[in-house]
């Protein structure tokens, strides 16, 4: 039976972004979660500020709603490895129950707080009506009438992410049956070609519902799995390279050339911004087939940005130097906050007047006022809210295996 060393064992890390215990961390994570919540911020910002609809570069701010992508390839990849990673390097396995009330104390009290509170003020709609329960319990998505654009609009996403919690270990345990009398290899290859599968089903029920199923699925969990699984994919590759220690020669060079993903990054986004337009005025009217460019090239963005923080991340090159960069990281730990705040904070702004404090910058103001409002929203709600809340994410049997599992050698900061 394959053991993992010793050095490859759990890093010291705060509770939010702690990996279950005996299983490896990845911290160039937290600071691309910042660029993703960084991403959704400036394109919320853009749209309010008018600057999306009546300027020549507005597309290039509209597009950064890819945070969202990116935010559900990280899930995919953190959030399956423990469970790929625990048969294929004999690691223990996350229970179901242990991983749902992970998931509930990571994403409800804060969500609870944010929603409650920007209810109040300024004001979201539907929050305190009879549909209560369709916010507070994230299926706004599936409700009545327009919830879905209701309470904390942009929250179909932390909708479709739930949907992807519930199911996943069921997944897991699914593939873990389908695959028991496999060797690792051959699982190995079942397990990527059923993701391959279900991320082709994806896009396919995507096309269907663009064109005749009127756009109902755009935000569910079955138009979008393609984007976890990239990162589901990758969890798979991640765990089977470090089991056999092989390194095909596209891994070895996203190890020692990580610059060149990034690249890779920025020519699919160029390439975005400029197929996914539309003349000023008539911002965000896509056409179906702009639609669908926007799904798949958004995903490759993601893929690429992540493929430094997967392999070779304790490596150096420009892509990790950025990522390890210690105030991005800070921003990637309280990053749920950005996300959960900055609708919430833009609408007050803008009822406040801001946008008409200076007409010609007001994209640069409300973006400006908008980040520092809301890094310290996120920054209150994770130390008095989150943090406190996290402690009690795992049991301190399983922290102290995970104490005395690590490393001082490879324990490094976030």
């Amino acid at each position: 039976m394959y053991i993992r060393p010793v050095e490859r064992a759990t890093q010291a890390a705060p509770p939010v972004v702690a990996p279950p215990p005996g299983h490896r961390r990845f911290p160039l994570f937290d600071s691309l979660r910042a660029l993703a919540a960084l991403g959704v911020l400036v394109a919320h910002a853009g749209y309010v500020a008018t600057a999306i609809q009546n300027t020549e570069w507005g597309t290039f701010v509209a597009n950064l709603s890819a945070g969202v992508t990116l935010f559900f390839v990280i899930s995919g990849f953190l959030l399956y490895r423990p469970f790929v990673a625990s048969d294929l390097l004999a690691l223990e396995r996350p229970g179901p129950f242990d991983f749902y009330r992970r998931r509930v104390l990571r994403i409800v009290p804060a969500y609870w707080l944010a929603l409650t509170l920007l209810a109040i003020y300024p004001g979201l709609v539907g929050v305190f009506t009879g549909k209560w329960p369709w916010f507070y319990f994230l299926g706004q998505v599936y409700g009545p009438d327009a919830t879905r654009v209701e309470g904390i609009s942009f929250a179909w996403s932390l909708n479709v992410e739930v949907m992807f919690y519930l199911l996943l270990p069921l997944y897991a345990l699914a593939m873990r049956r389908a695959t028991a009398r496999l060797e690792p290899a051959r699982r190995v290859r079942v397990e990527l070609m059923a993701l391959a599968a279900l991320a082709i089903a994806s896009v396919a029920i995507r096309i269907w519902d663009l064109q005749g199923g009127g756009g109902a699925l755009q935000v569910t969990l079955a138009t979008t799995f393609l984007w976890f699984a990239l990162g589901m994919g990758l969890a798979v590759l991640s765990a089977w390279f470090e089991r056999t220690g092989a390194r095909p020669a596209a891994v070895r060079l996203i190890e020692s050339r990580p610059g060149l993903a990034w690249v890779g990054a920025a020519a699919a986004y160029l390439l975005l911004a400029l197929v996914v337009s539309t003349d000023p005025g008539q911002a965000l009217a896509y056409t179906d087939g702009q639609w669908l460019a926007q799904h798949l090239l958004a995903a490759a963005v993601a893929f690429l940005l992540v493929l430094p923080a997967v392999f070779g991340d304790d490596r150096g090159g420009a892509p990790r130097a950025v990522l390890a960069f210690p105030a991005l990281a800070w921003l990637g730990l309280v990053s749920y906050g950005l996300y959960l705040w900055q609708g919430g904070v833009i609408a007050a702004l803008a009822e406040e007047g801001v946008l008409g404090w200076a007409p010609d910058s007001r994209f640069l103001v409300l973006t400006s006022i908008t980040l520092v409002v809301t890094v310290t929203c996120a920054a209150l709600s994770y130390y008095l809210v989150e943090r406190p809340i996290l402690r009690f994410k795992y049991p301190r049997r399983g922290a102290r295996q995970a104490r005395s599992a690590a490393s001082p050698a490879t324990v490094r900061a976030d």
